[in-house]
């Protein structure tokens, strides 16, 4: 398991307890944070804003977020969404569109994707595969960063 956690670390700079919720489908979601606790406690907010069932296990998958992490951080991959009834999945489809090195403002998406704006930020702190749904490449109108946090 220790290299398992070393491969995360090595990617984020950071060492941060992940939780997955998982079921027959697979992953469905994943938080990370510095507190164990406070990581399982955001899975739980994800796991009721979007309607999910399944089994809530730490560290299990690290490896498969190492490998993820890596596709889409350092080669650039764009991330496939699994197939899963996410709320509002329309908005992290058009996030997922944001080519790496570009970025967009919340009000784009929400446009695009036709969600109200509050709605939309409230989309974006459930987010279930953080990172890998590209929330931080967004910006506010005034080309500023919003500050969100994985703790959610």
């Amino acid at each position: 398991m220790v290299k398992e956690l070393d491969g995360l670390e090595e990617i984020l700079g950071v060492n941060v307890h992940v939780w997955y919720l998982e079921n027959e489908e697979g992953i469905l979601a994943y938080s990370g944070h510095y507190d164990k606790e406070k990581s399982l406690n955001h899975l739980r907010k994800i796991e009721e804003y979007h309607g999910l069932k399944g089994n809530a296990v730490y560290g299990e998958f690290n490896t498969w977020l190492a490998e993820k992490l890596r596709e889409v951080l350092i080669h650039g991959k764009r991330f496939e969404l699994p197939k899963i009834s996410y709320r509002n999945r329309i908005v992290y489809e058009e996030i997922i569109k944001i080519p790496r090195g570009k970025t967009a403002t919340y009000s784009e998406i929400a446009r695009k994707s036709g969600v109200a704006y509050t709605e939309l930020l409230v989309t974006l702190l459930r987010n279930p595969l953080q990172i890998l749904i590209p929330c931080h490449r967004l910006l506010t109108k005034k080309g500023t960063l919003m500050g969100f946090l994985s703790s959610g």
